[in-house]
Parts: C-alpha cells; structure tokens; sequence
C-alpha cells in the first residue's frame, strides 16, 4: 500500500511571517475601529493562510492581537473594545480557528489513507471522518463534526486538496483566501489616487 503524506518542509516556525502579513492586510484594507468584527478579522485571517499542514492548529489569536497592536496601538481603548467587547471579538475568532483547525486536522487523518482507499464525496469523508473519531473515541470532535454533516467531509477534501497541491508545488487557493484578497484590492483600488 503506497501512503501519501501531506508533510511539507517544515519551518522552525509555521508563523515567523504571519503577524506582519496580517498587519499588511490591515493597513492596504484601510482598517480602523469599525474594522474590529468578526468578519472583518477573518479576512484577514484568511489572507494570511499558508497551506502548511499545522497552520491552524499552530494558529494563535495573539498573533492578530499582536498585529492589531502594531496597526492601531490604542484598539483595545476603543468604545467597542471595552466592557468585554474585546473578549467576545477574540472567542469568536478562536471559533473560527477552531474550525479551521478541525478540517485541518480531518484531512491529516484522510491523507493517511492510501489514495486509493480515500473517500471521494463530501458524503463519504464524512461517514469516514465520523467512524474514525468514533474509533478513536474523540467524542467532543465527534460532536463538533455532526452538526455539519456533509460540509465536514468537504472541508477536509477541500483543505486536502490545497496542502497536496501545495507539497507539488502548486497553488490552490481556498474560496475565502479568493474573497480576502479581492476584498483588499478593491478596498486598494478605492483608495488609490485618482488620475486624469
């Protein structure tokens, strides 16, 4: 049986260029207080996406943190940061890496299967995804993998897809990758100057 790994080369760090791609996202997409949502963050989040094996389960929020600092060093002073907006903007965040880390972590256990052996459908990864956490009496991911029955098993596909593209050397990007960066060029194509 011939196993495909999903292992690229790896980096002392996944992260070392992470907070400084954030904080260029931030700064070309023109963001100040009304930026801090959810939303807004995981765009850039989704920006700085590099399809290495562990990036989301490597992934900090501090890092966004860190990245907001730089941007707008008085952030957590803001109206909306205050009272505990800036703890509800970060557990949502963390949701959101959680997820990603999930399929993440999904696809890893579908590239240990011989290529051959591999579901195909999002409908029979996740009948895969679900037997195997069951097996391995994962029962917290078995709960979060559930409620999204089908979108499990094409998540894992999908992120799949990208790393082994990635080990071949080629690029695919994830659809919310494509929205993050058409969001930053048409916020930069807004701002630049005109001329006539």
């Amino acid at each position: 049986m011939n196993k495909q790994d999903i292992k690229l080369p790896t980096t002392v760090d996944t992260h070392a260029n992470t907070v400084d791609t954030l904080l260029s996202y931030l700064h070309d997409c023109h963001f100040d207080e009304t930026h801090l949502t959810p939303m807004h963050l995981t765009l850039a989040l989704e920006y700085a996406y590099q399809p290495h094996p562990t990036f989301w389960r490597d992934f900090s929020v501090s890092l966004v943190e860190d990245a907001m600092s730089r941007h707008m060093p008085n952030w957590q002073a803001r109206p909306a940061m205050m009272d505990g907006g800036a703890d509800r903007l970060f557990h949502e965040l963390d949701k959101v890496v959680r997820i990603n880390a999930f399929d993440e972590a999904n696809a890893e256990m579908l590239s240990a299967l011989p290529v051959a052996e591999r579901p195909t459908t999002p409908s029979a990864a996740f009948t895969w995804i679900t037997a195997e956490l069951e097996r391995k009496g994962l029962t917290e991911d078995l709960e979060f993998a559930r409620p999204d029955g089908d979108r499990c098993g094409e998540k894992a596909l999908d992120v799949l897809y990208c790393l082994e593209e990635a080990k071949r050397g080629g690029v695919v990007e994830r659809t919310s990758t494509i929205v993050a960066k058409a969001y930053r060029d048409a916020v930069m194509k807004r701002h630049a100057p005109q001329t006539t």
